[in-house]
């Protein structure tokens, strides 16, 4: 899996990590140096950005005015920023949060509090870049004007009192952009592995030790140390393989690739083309991306792991899996509209996986798992924190565990994942949480028992559901039976529980549809549906007669000819 990810990120041109990167709200400033080198307060420009990234720059009179800057700050940041602020070069302080002299950040409760860290700033990276101190050097004269200026002339910057609390002070002193880069690539160096002195090996030329990529190793954690073992741990990588880690981690805290991410095995090609699609028209979905690959590649779309992550309070990986084969297209999944569901086509073909995703799941699991939003955006909560006061109990329930198992029959194309028992026991507690409901539901039930009944045999190969009955031709045969049983005095039930079954639904509705109640709803359904015992069912029937037999029409043949057949 590392060796993988390493080489998707050799992979990955040195421009797509660092184009259309965001800027955090600070104040930013650039610091130029003049015809003879020196630096100087004059030679300063600030901006102002705020959390929708906008860029403002103050007025002679000191007011805010809207600009623009074309100053590759974001390009500067991306290099100089540290791994961690346990890994800053002014320890013990923490109070600059940058890996070189050339780009600086302070927070700005901190800016009264920086000049005890300069010294120990730039002694560290002295001794990183293997620089000797040298009068009149770029960097001496960035730490005399450090040790000379500040925190004065940031307080003096008529920026400063609109910069809210809590936000960054970014300093930029116009060095060559190489200059940064070579810094950044000594300070890493120095730096990737955790706890060096603990887990460091050296063979040959060679440096052995811990990525810090979602690793926290402690030795003084005991109780997360290998005991009955020869060794302390056994995932050490070099160096040039915990760069890749490191700046894959930041592709992804940069939010740079998709959430669902797959690295192809052997086949530097596809993950060439993947990269090169994500460069490709701004930000885009695993879905669109795989879809292009698919359609140019279909006979390579298989041996790759599938990573899905999230950069939520820290990067978390949600799944990583390894996938043989996928599949895209779907081959006879097609939702016939046997409840006859108006302004629909009776038939309606699913024609690849993610089709599927879209059409079917908001759907059974009330557009809670796949949520299909008011502004024509679809929301996936395969590994997100489903609020169950926002759903009900049944719903909860089913997404709870049956969720990884469509995520793995989606996109890992596990066609074993959903069995037949779990797309029964979805879409049957979902239509009962219909029929509970205080309002009309009739059409959400209708479009479950249209799924169902189309798309159980997927599922359910043996048709075990529904004891070997194909319910997408039966149901049509059920509804020519019933209108042969009120319209010939000849014709009767035959012996068949699902014939009766259905005949009896028919009976209830029509009772039913007599309740003089203000709020009509399934929910008048419940105590027919709460009956297990035969016996007891038709004892509900006869008193739901009873009950409404003020408002059902004496003398109806049609009417008295079901009853009879029903009750006996």
């Amino acid at each position: 899996m590392i060796t993988e990810i390493s080489n998707f990120v050799d992979l990955i041109p040195e421009d797509f990590h660092t184009s259309e990167l965001s800027l955090g709200q600070g104040l930013y400033i650039i610091i130029d140096f003049d015809e003879n080198g020196n630096l100087s307060v004059k030679n300063v420009k600030s901006f102002l950005i705020d959390k929708k990234q906008k860029c403002y720059k103050s007025n002679e009179t000191g007011q805010l005015i809207e600009t623009d800057s074309t100053f590759d700050f974001a390009i500067r940041e991306y290099y100089s920023r540290l791994i961690a602020t346990n890994k800053a070069l002014d320890l013990p302080y923490k109070k600059i949060h940058t890996n070189n002299p050339y780009v600086i950040f302070v927070k700005k409760e901190n800016v009264n509090k920086i000049q005890a860290s300069f010294g120990k700033f730039f002694n560290s990276y002295y001794g990183l870049a293997g620089i000797i101190k040298e009068e009149n050097s770029i960097t001496n004269k960035i730490e005399d004007f450090c040790n000379r200026e500040f925190p004065g002339f940031i307080y003096n910057l008529p920026l400063y009192p609109y910069l809210p609390d809590g936000s960054y002070i970014k300093i930029y002193f116009n060095v060559d952009l190489e200059v940064i880069k070579e810094s950044s690539k000594a300070y890493l160096e120095d730096n990737l592995f955790i706890n060096k002195k603990d887990y460091n090996l050296q063979l040959a030329d060679r440096t052995y030790g811990l990525s810090g990529f979602l690793n926290g190793a402690n030795i003084k954690k005991i109780f997360m140390l290998h005991k009955t073992t020869s060794f302390n741990v056994n995932n050490r990588i070099d160096r040039q393989t915990a760069l890749n880690l490191y700046r894959f981690e930041r592709l992804l805290a940069n939010r740079k690739l998709p959430n669902t991410v797959p690295i192809f095995i052997d086949k530097a090609e596809l993950n060439t083309e993947f990269v090169r699609l994500l460069g490709k028209d701004g930000q885009r979905t695993f879905r669109e991306l795989i879809r292009e690959l698919f359609i140019e590649h279909q006979q390579d779309i298989s041996n790759y792991y599938l990573m899905n992550w999230q950069n939520r309070k820290g990067i978390i990986i949600n799944d990583f899996d390894f996938v043989p084969l996928f599949r895209y297209y779907m081959n006879d999944f097609i939702i016939r509209n046997i409840m006859g569901l108006p302004n629909v086509p009776e038939e309606y073909e699913i024609k690849n996986i993610f089709d599927f995703e879209t059409t079917v799941l908001p759907k059974i699991f009330n557009n809670a798992l796949v949520v299909l939003t008011s502004k024509n955006t679809v929301l996936f909560k395969y590994f997100d924190e489903i609020d169950p006061s926002y759903v009900t109990r049944n719903t909860y329930q089913s997404i709870i565990k049956y969720r990884k198992s469509f995520y793995d029959f989606i996109y890992k194309s596990r066609s074993e994942a959903v069995t037949g028992g779990m797309f029964y026991d979805i879409i049957i507690n979902g239509i009962l949480d219909e029929i509970r409901k205080q309002e009309d539901k009739s059409y959400p039930i209708r479009e479950k028992l249209n799924i169902l009944f189309s798309l159980n045999r997927k599922f359910d190969t043996k048709n075990k559901n529904f004891g070997g009955i194909e319910m997408a031709t039966r149901i049509p045969e059920y509804q020519e039976k019933l209108r042969k049983l009120l319209n010939e005095s000849s014709y009767h039930l035959e012996n068949d529980d699902y014939e009766f079954a259905f005949s009896a639904g028919q009976l209830i509705y029509y009772i039913l549809t007599k309740s003089q109640s203000s709020s009509k709803t399934h929910a008048l359904m419940e105590p027919f549906i709460s009956k297990n015992d035969p016996v007891q069912f038709l004892q509900i029937i006869t008193r739901a007669i009873d009950q409404y037999k003020h408002a059902l029409e004496f003398g109806s043949p049609r009417f008295e000819k079901l009853a009879s057949e029903i009750l006996g």
